[in-house]
C-alpha cells in the first residue's frame, strides 16, 4: 500500500476554498434577490456598426463569431485526445458552448432584440459553466467542479428568466461578474495533481480586455475609420479567452 504522499496542509486549503467558493455563491444569490433591479439600456442594441455585406445585416458583427465556431469544432475533432471520461464530458460542454456561443451571438446580431438576445446569451451560459467548471475542476478537483456545473446552469436559468420575466438584468451582470472574479480567484491556486495547469490568468486577461471593447464599442469604430467596431473586436478576444483552456485539452495525450 502506497503512502498518501499529499500534504494535509495541501487538503486543508482545497477545503477552504471550495468552502469560501460555497459562500460566494450564496453571496450572489442574496444580491440578486435582494438588491434593486437594473434595467436593461433602451439603447443596448443599438451597436456601432450598423453595415450590411453580401445581404447580410451588421455584417461584421455576425462574422465577427466565426472563432467560436471554428474553436468548438477544433476541439470536438480531438476530444479523444482526453482520455480520461471525466475531463472529457467537460471539455466537451466547453465546444458545445463555443458552437451555442456561435449560433447564438450570429443569430441575434442579424436581428438584435430582446427576443433573439436570448438565444445569445443562453449560448454563453453554456460556455460559462464549461469554462467554470473546467477551471475548479483544474484547482479544486473534479468534485467540487460538479457543484459549479450545477450551480452555473441553475442560476443562469433564473437570472435569464428574471430578465425575461421583469426586465431585471442584475441577476445576469451577478453572474457574469462573479464567474470572472472566481476565475480570476482560481488563477492564484495551484493546480490540482493530474489536472492541466490551465493559465487562468490568461483566461481573465483576455475576456477583460474583450468587455473594455464591448464598452467602447462606439470609440473604437471610430477610432479604426468606421473599419472595426468594439464590439467585433470583442467577440474576437473572448473567442481567444478560451484557448488557455482548450489548448492543454486537446493537445496531447499525456493527461488523463
Amino acid at each position: 500500500m502506497h503512502a498518501n504522499t499529499t500534504p494535509p496542509r495541501y487538503w486543508h486549503r482545497q477545503s477552504l476554498a471550495s468552502f469560501a467558493l460555497c459562500l460566494f455563491g450564496l453571496g450572489l444569490a442574496l444580491a440578486a434577490i435582494l438588491a434593486p433591479s437594473v434595467q436593461q439600456p433602451a439603447h443596448y442594441h443599438a451597436f456601432a456598426d450598423q453595415r450590411a455585406l453580401l445581404g447580410i445585416p451588421h455584417a461584421l458583427d455576425v462574422f465577427s463569431n466565426l472563432p467560436f465556431l471554428l474553436l468548438g469544432l477544433l476541439g470536438l475533432t480531438r476530444l479523444a485526445q482526453v482520455l480520461d471520461p471525466r475531463w472529457r464530458s467537460l471539455a466537451l460542454l466547453m465546444c458545445l458552448g463555443l458552437l451555442f456561443t456561435f449560433a447564438g451571438s450570429s443569430v441575434y446580431h442579424l436581428s438584435p432584440n430582446d427576443h433573439s438576445l436570448l438565444y445569445d446569451r443562453l449560448g454563453m451560459l453554456v460556455l460559462f459553466s464549461g469554462i467554470l467548471s473546467l477551471a475548479t475542476a483544474d484547482r479544486l478537483g473534479l468534485a467540487a467542479a460538479s457543484g459549479v456545473l450545477l450551480t452555473v446552469a441553475l442560476g443562469g436559468a433564473a437570472s435569464l428568466w428574471a430578465w425575461r420575466a421583469s426586465d431585471n438584468l442584475l441577476p445576469w451582470i451577478l453572474l457574469q461578474a462573479g464567474g470572472m472574479l472566481v476565475l480570476a480567484s482560481l488563477a492564484f491556486c495551484r493546480a490540482r495533481s493530474g489536472g492541466h495547469g490551465f493559465r487562468l490568468g490568461l483566461c481573465v486577461a483576455w475576456y477583460a480586455l474583450a468587455k473594455l471593447c464591448e464598452l467602447t464599442d462606439d470609440h473604437l469604430f471610430h477610432l479604426s475609420g468606421e473599419l472595426l467596431s468594439g464590439h467585433s473586436i470583442k467577440h474576437v478576444l473572448s473567442a481567444i479567452a478560451v484557448l488557455p483552456l482548450l489548448l492543454p485539452l486537446v493537445g496531447s495525450r499525456n493527461k488523463g
